[in-house]
């Protein structure tokens, strides 16, 4: 069960946001997120290694 959630899921997940996007084109919100790519990038650099240094912390 963990390996279908680990793997199937998001290949599921990529296979139907394609057809979605081939059948009603690429939504405005997703248009909009290449203006903001390296605020959301370096969003995600922050948080992960925010995470990363919580989970430290934790396991001390």
């Amino acid at each position: 069960m963990e390996l279908f959630i680990a793997l199937g899921l998001p290949i599921v997940l990529l296979v139907v946001l394609t057809f979605v996007f081939m059948l009603d084109g690429i939504p405005v919100w997703i248009q909009n997120l290449d203006k903001n790519s390296s605020t959301i990038w370096n969003f995600g650099i922050v948080a992960m290694s925010t995470m990363t240094v919580i989970i430290y912390l934790a396991k001390r």
